[in-house]
């Protein structure tokens, strides 16, 4: 891991996603969003929670804090998102 500055930790990633820390080490666990495991902690890849975010069903529980972590929308030439 040579560029450190993409990852940031799971403690982080909960305060960015707005949810409990363990709720971001089950969907590491599971494989929805991305990182390294370093010892018994773990490294979250950033670019994979904004695509978590980008692509999270609206349904279901909502999350336990705000997110700190801004997805922009993806505009094409035609005006569609």
């Amino acid at each position: 891991m040579k560029n450190l500055d993409k990852y940031v930790t799971t403690r982080q990633a909960a305060e960015m996603l707005g949810v409990k820390q363990r709720r971001v080490q089950v969907l590491l666990k599971v494989g929805t969003v991305m990182g390294k495991q370093l010892g018994h902690d773990w490294l979250v890849f950033t670019p994979s929670l904004e695509k978590y975010l980008a692509n999270k069903s609206k349904r279901g529980r909502p999350p336990s804090g705000t997110p700190k972590l801004k997805i922009e929308k993806k505009r094409d030439g035609q005006g569609k998102q």
